[in-house]
């Protein structure tokens, strides 16, 4: 009876762990999108995975979603790519609620010129209709080797 109910125990936990892991896919997936979406400056698409209320902390300044709009519209009067890499560290998840730590580096070109940037950032993600939306995104700018 013990072997079985250890048995039992250890398939349970296997069970729970893929859970827990394809759920903190979910969240980390979300956060990609979330800044595909940016690097095609596609509004939908950020509303997509954000929050009505998004606070962003951006470089000691607060946004919203109206301040990250204005500076889409912004990237559109130029030549604008960006591509995206996003290194998770840490991913957590209590009910609706997740968190994360990430590096973020992008490879951008504006107006011609090669722009490299990284940040470390953390964010809290809400669970809203089976879709993982950001909340509030901390980003923290890290110095480039040219810098």
């Amino acid at each position: 009876m013990k072997k079985i109910l250890f048995v039992v125990f250890l398939i349970l936990t296997e069970v729970c762990t893929n859970a827990q892991s394809s759920e903190q896919s979910k969240v980390n997936q979300s956060l990609i999108r979330l800044f595909d979406a940016l690097a095609i400056l596609d509004m939908n698409g950020i509303k997509e995975f954000s929050t009505n209320d998004l606070t962003i902390l951006e470089s000691g300044v607060t946004w919203n979603l109206d301040t990250l709009f204005h500076k889409v519209d912004q990237l559109r009067a130029v030549s604008f790519s960006r591509t995206n890499h996003l290194s998770f560290l840490q991913t957590e998840i209590k009910g609706k609620t997740a968190w994360t730590v990430y590096y973020n580096s992008a490879d951008m070109i504006i107006n011609g010129v090669e722009v490299h940037r990284r940040w470390l950032e953390s964010a809290v993600l809400l669970k809203e209709r089976k879709v993982w939306k950001v909340k509030l995104l901390h980003s923290t700018t890290l110095k480039t080797k040219k810098d």
